[in-house]
């Protein structure tokens, strides 16, 4: 079977059965990360919907569509129009405090701290990559590699076959892309790879003799006004540059201002025009079966005139500079690139007409009461599939809060069937974490075989007992101990190898189709935006359990090897379908169904 190119530059992908195997063999190295706290913040005025020409009912409706929808998987919408801010909201457990990594939106960051060089005579597009790193030719150097420009790192043309494997597999990274072949030679194919922005990451950081976050710091961060800002670092103290960046959902939107300005925030142009739209121009074309037209320096672009950062899994910034509007998602779906159920109806959105006429005064000024209402419920973790703008708020309110009491009560019945009690997995273990935190963490695995209960404070105490190793001699279970709210999250830390991670746990309870009644665990990763959940059905003499996890782990990969996620405007159709074995095989590992009862 021929790998499609969708593969490459996948690091969680490349290794897959490394991650579904039951070995102790990974490691939880320590991430470190360069962090800015110290910028006085500026939030986007907020600005209602009449001020900015704009129909609070078609937003409505649009949020209530992508907040809904399964496929969107929705963690935090934001919208603006030029300057001004319509809201920017997240779902629990998410928050502005502690902000949502964004994936590959951040390379158009990278693009932007490039062209800021460039202007300042720092490098130029055409410079050899090689030439900033001579201690890396040698008499063997590929003639392929020899030729790679900075321009070829911009536009992913780079064709090396150096991908993000080497990000796990490596500590210099700068090292295993330069002595790694080209598979075409430099600039004749488009082949996504977030090695392209890294080594632009490690540029930049050998050009300006700082770190790539503290030469943005005052070019960027300050004039926007953007805080909070942590971006993860390769082990050679190098910012990761294609991924890894943290920033809140209004920061997103700053940047996306910043583009639509050509370089301009507030009353300063930060950069010559110029450099910000050489950024902006198509390098790359892409074909009409793809929603992407074309790629710019780190940028995609749209149909409609429209553009778009975009980070795996929902992370995007789309900008109309027609009408001055730009949106902002965070959100932990199973897409890898721009062609996403998502991304469609944010186009969809921003390109209808009847977006940018306002109704009759007192009709808009009513709509976007309701507007505000129906973000501040999603803020509050409420459901939007019975929110109608029909409905007064304060009854919308007190119904769901009445109906979560209800839910909380019946909650609390179920959970006394697993007080003070052991639960036993039986003949089997399950992984704890996702697999998705394997693949791109290095975190270990951490196979339960036991789970004690207690209830305390409103609040479920959790003990899930790792698997005893053959090897160890000291009988001493290793165990990690968590505490889930009652039908809303409670943030906690708790430490994975040599690293200390923010996790959110609630629990909550349902009924299947088959009547029988089912607890939920959900385990949520904030900072990453990955996701466990575990479910207890409660069964006449045993306990069934079965995990899933979210993005998930099985449609991303038979999305890569069906070829249904569209790269560059091509589908990939391979003849050799994953086998059933292998189906099997996935689904067991990422969502195992088992028994359990108590000891």
């Amino acid at each position: 079977m021929n790998i499609p190119r969708q593969f490459y530059g996948m690091n969680y992908l490349s290794r897959i059965f490394d991650n579904f195997q039951d070995g102790e063999t990974m490691e939880c190295p320590k991430l470190a990360y360069n962090v800015i706290e110290d910028v006085t913040a500026k939030p986007l005025p907020l600005e209602s919907t009449s001020a900015l020409s704009l129909n609070a009912g078609r937003i409505s409706s649009f949020f209530q569509e992508v907040a809904t929808d399964r496929l969107c998987a929705l963690d935090g919408l934001a919208v603006c129009r030029g300057e001004h801010l319509v809201f920017a909201k997240y779902r629990p457990p998410y928050s502005a405090e502690t902000p949502h990594i964004t994936n590959s939106t951040c390379k158009t960051l990278v693009a932007i701290a490039v062209m800021f060089a460039i202007s300042e005579h720092r490098l130029l597009e055409e410079d050899t990559v090689l030439s900033f790193f001579p201690e890396y030719e040698t008499l063997l150097t590929p003639k392929n590699v020899k030729q790679m420009t900075v321009f070829h790192l911009l536009t992913m043309t780079s064709c090396s076959k150096c991908n993000e494997i080497a990000s796990v597999t490596e500590k210099d990274w700068v090292k295993a892309f330069l002595l790694t072949d080209c598979q075409y030679e430099p600039g004749s194919r488009f082949i996504y790879n977030s090695m392209n922005t890294y080594m632009l990451a490690a540029i930049l950081t050998k050009v300006t003799g700082m770190s790539l976050t503290e030469y943005l710091k005052e070019r960027f961060f300050v004039p926007l006004g953007i805080n909070h800002v942590k971006w993860e670092l390769c082990p050679k103290g190098i910012e990761r540059g294609g991924w890894g960046l943290h920033i809140s959902l209004e920061g997103m939107l700053k940047i996306g201002l910043f583009l639509a300005n050509d370089g301009a925030y507030g009353d300063r142009q930060l950069i010559h025009p110029s450099f910000i739209r050489k950024m902006k121009e198509t390098n790359i074309t892409q074909e009409a079966d793809s929603l992407s037209t074309g790629y710019g320096y780190q940028l995609w672009h749209l149909p409609h005139g429209l553009y778009m950062l975009s980070g795996m899994y929902g992370q995007h910034v789309v900008i109309d500079e027609k009408h001055k509007l730009i949106v902002a998602t965070n959100a932990h779906n199973d897409k890898l690139f721009p062609d996403s159920a998502l991304v469609s109806k944010i186009i969809t959105f921003m390109t209808d007409e009847s977006l940018y006429r306002p109704a009759k005064t007192l009709q808009e000024k009513v709509a976007y009461m309701c507007l505000m209402q129906q973000a501040d419920a999603f803020e509050q973790g409420l459901s939007l599939m019975q929110y109608s703008n029909k409905i007064p708020f304060s009854a919308y309110r007190f119904v769901q809060k009445k109906q979560h009491a209800a839910h909380t009560a019946r909650l609390l019945e179920l959970l006394n069937t697993f007080e003070e009690k052991k639960l036993h997995v039986d003949q089997a273990t399950f992984k704890l974490f996702p697999y998705m935190l394997q693949g791109m963490y290095q975190c270990p695995p951490f196979h339960v075989t036991d789970i004690s209960f207690w209830l305390s404070e409103q609040k479920l105490k959790l003990c899930f007992h790792k698997e005893k190793m053959k090897k160890d001699s000291s009988g001493i279970q290793e165990k990690i101990i968590m505490e889930a709210g009652l039908n809303e999250y409670f943030h906690q830390k708790i430490k994975i190898g040599e690293e200390e991670k923010i996790i959110a746990v609630k629990s909550y309870s349902a009924v299947d189709e088959d009547g029988h009644d089912v607890v939920f665990i959900e385990i949520v990763f904030p900072d990453s935006g990955f996701s466990r959940i575990i479910k207890l059905f409660l069964l006449e003499e045993r306990i069934g359990i079965e995990c899933m996890e979210y993005p998930d782990m099985r449609g991303i990969i038979e999305q890569v090897l069906y070829g249904e996620t569209v790269l560059a405007g091509t589908k990939i159709d391979l003849t050799d379908k994953l086998p059933q074995s292998i189906r099997v095989f996935l689904e067991h590992k990422v969502e195992p169904r088992l028994n359990g009862y108590f000891r």
